[in-house]
């Protein structure tokens, strides 16, 4: 009895222990404890929208896990997200790929993919560098990509309704064209296109017809007059340019009287100083000063002056005597003066 509760015991702390050995194995498997012993390097990633990435979120390469998000993402000065990634050191990321944030299921959760360019260089990704991010791929791309187009197709179907509504009310316009025609073509026919009305437009066409005919006789007798004209206008040239010749001989004499041209302000200036100086004279004349004055308006000094100018006609310069004072007897030349024989 006693050998069978031992053995029972046995049995239940055997199932215990298994099954902490399975739970202890299942937190080190979900809690990625395991990863904590793998020797790992460090990788910084900027991206502008980090939303849903998470401490722990997966890095993977080809589908396949290589790393994980060491902890949350930081917004830098540069209104960036700066991711920490943690890359287990036997993988190793090819220069030129791309890391960037994508969906990791369609419930929201985010990861971290890293596509690898198609161009390998042999040369890798070394630690602790600082990468910058591409744009949403997978299903963010697809997202990203139906959010545009559908905006795109909502400009489209704004802007074809505009159109719509334009042609519409250009076709209302055109149907309103086509009445206002109408009536005018009407109109034309019941009076302009009348038969009296055609009947006047043949007449017409016919006097053009024949003023045409008349223009053409014209024409010919104007021929002769035209060569006429043609000869006058070449009169005309020649005249020209005889005229431009003696433009030009003018323009050579006026080149020519330039000195003189020039001097005609100084000449000018004397002239005006001299036609003072008269009627500086003129004024005293009249005034009675000076000689010419007083010859003016003195009546003795006139009188004088005129039985001065009489005695030397009558008797000269040598018989000069004052009026009547003189006798010829006592005139100085008879004295030597005898008879005549």
């Amino acid at each position: 009895m006693a050998t069978d509760q031992k053995h029972s015991e046995l049995l239940v702390g055997a199932f215990c222990l298994v099954g902490l050995m399975l739970l202890g194995s299942l937190i080190l498997q979900f809690g990625s404890f395991g990863e904590r012993f793998n020797k790992s390097y460090r990788l910084t990633l900027l991206v502008d929208d980090a939303a849903g990435i998470i401490k722990g979120s997966e890095v993977r390469m080809g589908g396949a896990k290589i790393g994980r998000v060491a902890r949350l993402p930081v917004l830098t000065e540069d209104v960036n997200v700066q991711i920490d990634l943690l890359i287990e050191s036997r993988f190793r990321i090819p220069e030129g790929s791309t890391l960037g944030v994508a969906s990791a299921s369609l419930l929201g959760d985010k990861m971290i993919i890293v596509t690898p360019s198609t161009q390998q260089t042999g040369r890798f990704i070394p630690a602790d560098t600082v990468i910058a991010g591409s744009g949403p791929s997978g299903l963010d791309a697809i997202q990203s990509n139906a959010e545009i187009l559908s905006r795109d197709a909502r400009k489209l179907m704004v802007g074809a309704t505009t159109t719509l509504q334009t042609v519409d009310a250009a076709i209302a316009e055109i149907r309103t064209s086509s009445e206002e025609l109408t009536k005018t073509l009407k109109k034309v026919n019941e009076s302009i296109l009348k038969p009296d009305n055609l009947a006047l437009v043949d007449g017409a066409i016919q006097n053009v017809n024949q003023s045409t005919v008349e223009w053409k006789k014209v024409s010919a007798d104007l021929a002769p007059a035209m060569q006429d004209a043609r000869k006058a206008i070449q009169a005309m040239e020649k005249a020209a340019v005889g005229a431009e010749r003696t433009l030009g001989k003018i323009d050579q004499r006026v080149d020519d009287l330039g000195p003189t041209l020039a001097e005609l302000p100084l000449a000018t200036k004397a002239i005006a100083q001299a036609a003072n100086k008269a009627n500086e004279t003129m004024d005293h004349v009249v005034k009675g000063q000076g000689l010419l004055g007083t010859l003016t308006h003195d009546d003795q000094v006139s009188a004088d002056a005129k039985s001065f100018i009489r005695n030397l006609k009558e008797r000269g310069i040598l018989r000069y005597q004052d009026g009547e004072s003189l006798h010829p007897a006592d005139d100085p030349r008879n004295r030597f003066r005898g008879k005549r024989r």
